[in-house]
């Protein structure tokens, strides 16, 4: 059997981003602040991401199945308001915080808000740090 280039991928899966998506009340996450991009061009105008090595957590994806998190997966969250940017920013590379989504209320957009509160008390991820501060895959 000759083996060519376009058939050694034709039954491969496609790559899906690891992107958190705040399925429920209640999802949390939990981990080290690893990047940072600012000024990302999106559908929705120009945005920010922010890169988590995962201690933690879990959420529900968009047909609302449980997604456990696996520690040192690197997910990336995007950037939601102004307020929720400005918090993330605050926080240094190598930084420890949590993630909880507490509640949504309706807004004028016509998709529900959802409130996302960031927790940390400053902490460093030294093991992390002391190793390189590297992400996966870069």
């Amino acid at each position: 059997m000759t083996v060519t280039k376009g058939s050694i991928f034709d039954d491969m899966p496609e790559v899906q981003p690891q992107s958190i998506n705040w399925g429920k009340v209640g999802d949390i996450v939990f981990g080290t602040k690893v990047a940072q991009r600012d000024n990302v061009m999106t559908k929705f105008g120009e945005n920010s991401i922010f890169s988590v090595k995962v201690d933690g957590g879990f959420f529900h994806d968009k047909e609302g199945v449980k997604v456990e998190l696996t520690p040192g997966d690197t997910w990336d969250i995007w950037g939601r308001n102004d307020i929720f940017d400005a918090q993330m920013k605050r926080m240094q590379i190598g930084q420890q915080f949590k993630l909880k989504f507490t509640d949504s209320k309706p807004s004028t957009k016509g998709n529900a808000a959802k409130i996302i509160k960031v927790f940390t008390d400053g902490s460093m991820d030294k093991e992390w740090l002391e190793a390189g501060g590297v992400v996966a895959g870069e």
